[in-house]
């Protein structure tokens, strides 16, 4: 069984329900891992992890994503330091598609030259190849070409977990931006990363906030507009050079 581990805050006790519940159903093993929550570092300590991290000078960091970043960056280490080959790891907003079931029994269907495997959606457009790496679970698994968002459910090779926790913190990002961030990043571009289509993990948010879990991240959804030309001309751009959304499927 892959091994499995859930990000929680310690006051999350409903979301701990909810996605035990789901991984009870689907017969997976979870370990909680104790979130970090960034709004409770005093100001001086949390101006000192900005300072060791400044983002090249274009952005900073919000308490939030400093917590997020925290808390996947402790799993990476728990994982860096064991022994499975892969581990699977989630946020606690998520659903989750029963397939999850049939691969979660062993990693012998993932390649060693994989680095990251996308369970998620993605907020935006992807470019992946046309031919998947690998079939499995009744999923296609293709790699990606270009920057996707959103780490609510991921498999991470135990090799790629030690790189991350090996970065200095110079090139530290929020966790979906050094992870999956091709122009940001200094390690995705290096990376071998599938995503699964259709998706096999989707947070709340983007089911409609059915169960009003609001991400603990303290950053917006930026949501495409309608009304403003502007930025409906990249997306069909996009479209026409075979970018696709990744829906999630149960």
């Amino acid at each position: 069984m892959i091994k499995t581990h859930l990000i929680n805050l310690d006051k999350d006790t409903e979301r701990l329900a909810f996605m035990k519940d789901n991984f009870d159903r689907l017969g997976i093993a979870v370990d909680r891992f104790p979130a970090v929550d960034g709004r409770l570092f005093p100001v001086d300590e949390f101006e000192r992890f900005v300072a060791a991290r400044p983002r090249d000078g274009k952005k900073t960091w919000m308490r939030g994503q400093m917590g997020c970043f925290l808390s996947h960056f402790g799993v990476w280490k728990k994982i860096a330091e064991g022994n499975d080959r892969f581990a699977a790891v989630f946020e606690d907003d998520v659903y989750l598609s029963p397939v999850l079931s049939q691969l979660f029994v062993d990693d012998q269907w993932l390649t060693d030259d994989i680095d990251l495997v996308r369970l998620d959606t993605s907020t935006n457009r992807l470019l992946m190849d046309r031919k998947a790496k690998i079939n499995a679970g009744a999923r296609n698994f293709y790699r990606v070409k270009t920057t996707s968002w959103c780490a609510g459910g991921y498999l991470i090779n135990r090799r790629t977990a030690r790189q991350l926790v090996e970065l200095a913190p110079h090139f530290h990002q929020p966790a979906d931006v050094i992870l999956y961030n091709y122009e940001q990043s200094v390690i995705t571009p290096k990376l071998t990363i599938l995503q699964a289509s259709p998706a096999l993990v989707t947070q709340d948010k983007q089911e409609g906030s059915k169960i009003g879990f609001v991400s603990n991240i303290e950053a917006p959804t930026q949501t495409l507009r309608q009304d403003r030309f502007i930025d409906v001309i990249p997306a069909i751009y996009r479209t026409l050079l075979g970018y696709k959304r990744v829906p999630y499927q149960n």
